[in-house]
C-alpha cells in the first residue's frame, strides 16, 4: 500500500466494507453496533475519513467507500487473510484461534512483512 493509515482507520474502513456489501452502505446505527461506540464517536470519524478522501457521507443516508478507501480495506482483509493462513498452514494454530489473532494483528503488520508472509505462502498480487 502506498498510503499510511492507521490500525484505527484500517478497522473502520474494513468495517465499512463489510457493511456496504451486505446493504449497499454502511449506517451510522450499524457502525456504533460493529465498533461498540457512541454516535457521536462514528459521526466524527466518518467526517474524518472523508476529508481524507476515504468515504462519502450524506447524513441520515449513511456511507460509502471511495475508491482509495475500497483499496485499503480490501489490503486489511488480504493482510488478516495471509497471517490467518501462516498461523494455521505453517503454524498449525486452530482455525478459530488463528483468525482471531489475525484479525487482532492484522492491522499492525507492516508492509514488508506481508509481502514476506506471501513470499512463504508462496501467493503473490499486485497491490496497486
Amino acid at each position: 500500500m502506498t498510503a499510511k493509515v492507521t490500525a484505527s482507520v484500517e478497522r473502520y474502513l474494513e468495517g465499512i466494507y463489510i457493511l456496504q456489501e451486505k446493504n449497499g452502505v454502511a449506517r451510522t446505527s450499524e457502525l456504533v453496533k460493529l465498533f461498540g461506540v457512541v454516535s457521536g464517536t462514528i459521526t466524527n470519524t466518518m467526517k474524518r475519513l472523508k476529508r481524507e478522501g476515504l468515504v462519502a457521507h450524506q447524513p441520515y443516508r449513511g456511507v460509502k467507500l471511495t475508491e482509495e478507501g475500497r483499496k485499503i480495506a480490501l489490503y486489511a482483509i488480504r493482510k488478516h487473510r495471509l497471517l490467518a493462513r501462516l498461523l494455521t498452514d505453517i503454524l498449525h494454530v486452530e482455525q478459530t484461534l488463528a483468525y482471531e489473532v489475525a484479525f487482532n494483528m492484522g492491522y499492525y503488520i507492516p508492509d514488508g512483512v506481508i509481502e514476506k508472509i506471501e513470499e512463504a505462502l508462496e501467493i503473490k498480487q499486485e497491490w496497486t
